[in-house]
């Protein structure tokens, strides 16, 4: 398999209420991403589904089947306390993953991506262990993989992050990595090289583009070399922050293509 790239469905929520201009709901992300950017699979935020019965997420997977942009990973923002001494705060955090993994597996995902609120020290990183590897039986009976996002102190860095994921082991536990996020290229290279190996998904942050200059942001050609060169194969979420969706994503698209096919 080779890099597909994707989108993440927050790069148009500012179009849901322009219908003449792009997608009028959620509903109709995957039919508009297939048509009109070219882009086969979804990643979608849990807050984005707030409130929505099963049948609502039945009618969201059929959708997205019958335009052939299946939704591949649902991904939380909501910083869940792991180590947390307060056994209810705990509880509190896997009944949410419980739910999260229970809406993906309606949504036909093959990913759940969360993320941890920082570990105290050794004692608080094996708090987290514990809690994770006690979920993943019921995680993996749902044939789903549990992907934990980059956050903030131990968490933020890649050895921290890697070094949770390993404790935890299994094959359906990594990463989900944000590339463009900072500005330092180096670091931000650095990060990518050292995640991506334990990466289940991928997203790359796109912002506008400026007419000759290109991409605002960060580069994202050397982003895809890194990712061919350590031997990631799977998929790219493109994952849009600027304001003209329709022009810039179209961009990205073919910036990231070119870069992927590229010998």
């Amino acid at each position: 398999m080779t890099l597909l790239l994707t989108l993440s469905t927050s790069s148009l929520i500012g179009l849901f209420e322009q219908p003449e201009k792009g997608p009028d709901s959620l509903l109709d992300v995957p039919r508009f991403a297939m048509e009109h950017l070219q882009l086969r699979g979804l990643y979608l935020e849990a807050s984005s589904l707030s409130g929505w019965s099963i049948k609502e997420l039945d009618r969201l997977r059929d959708r997205a089947d019958k335009a052939g942009c299946p939704c591949l990973v649902l991904a939380d923002d909501e910083l869940l306390d792991l180590a947390s001494t307060d056994e209810d705060i705990a509880q509190q955090a896997v009944d949410r993953i419980e739910r999260l993994a229970m809406a993906a597996n309606r949504l036909g995902c093959n990913s759940i991506a969360i993320q941890c609120a920082d570990v105290d020290g050794e004692e608080g990183i094996e708090r987290a262990t514990a809690v994770l590897r006690g979920m993943m039986a019921s995680i993996e009976r749902l044939e789903l993989n549990l992907l934990l996002r980059p956050t903030t102190g131990l968490l933020a860095t890649p050895d921290g992050l890697t070094d949770l994921v390993k404790r935890v082991g299994g094959f359906r536990i990594g990463v989900l990595p944000t590339y463009g996020i900072g500005s330092d290229l180096e670091s931000e290279i650095e990060h990518l090289r050292k995640l991506a190996p334990y990466a289940g998904a991928m997203i790359f942050q796109v912002q506008a583009y400026r007419g000759k200059a290109g991409h605002k942001g960060i580069d994202l050609v050397s982003g895809i070399q890194t990712l061919k060169k350590v031997g990631y194969a799977s998929t790219v979420a493109i994952e849009y922050v600027g304001k003209d969706p329709l022009k810039d994503v179209d961009k990205a698209r073919e910036e990231l293509q070119a870069a992927i096919e590229a010998e």
